[in-house]
């Protein structure tokens, strides 16, 4: 029987899919989607989607209107919210976008230049793959 990737679903805008593709390269299928219609078309395809991960600036700031829809319709699949790239962005509303995550039921916050600024970029793929295939069930 061949070896079945899992699929992992990422709702970004194109700049911001880098760091995911290569964390799970070679170990997941990336769906990208840089629209919350093409999110919602793919999560509805017949094929299961096992993780979404989400950027804060989605879609001209939809990560969380996507999330409440994947918690509604489909609340099994794991969803990661991140913030992707290293834009400025005041602290207060970097803890605020991690706490309205966790309210609305995200498996986890990720921030990813944070991540590689305590780790080292030597390791950051490596690191991520982890945070994200961890939440994968199965």
């Amino acid at each position: 029987m061949p070896d079945v990737k899992p699929r992992v679903l990422l709702a970004a805008r194109p700049d911001a899919c880098a760091p995911f593709r290569a964390a799970v390269y070679g170990y997941a299928e990336v769906l990208e989607a840089p629209t919350m219609g093409a999110a919602i078309a793919k999560l509805k395809s017949a094929s299961p989607i096992h993780l979404i991960c989400s950027t804060l600036f989605f879609d001209e700031s939809r990560m969380f209107d996507l999330l409440r829809w994947v918690k509604a319709e489909l609340p099994h699949i794991p969803f990661i919210c991140a913030r992707a790239l290293p834009k400025d962005m005041p602290k207060i509303s970097l803890e605020a976008a991690r706490i309205a995550a966790d309210s609305l039921g995200a498996a986890a916050f990720i921030d990813i230049p944070m991540l590689a600024k305590e780790g080292g970029t030597d390791t950051l793929s490596e690191r991520l793959r982890r945070l994200l295939l961890g939440h994968i069930k199965g």
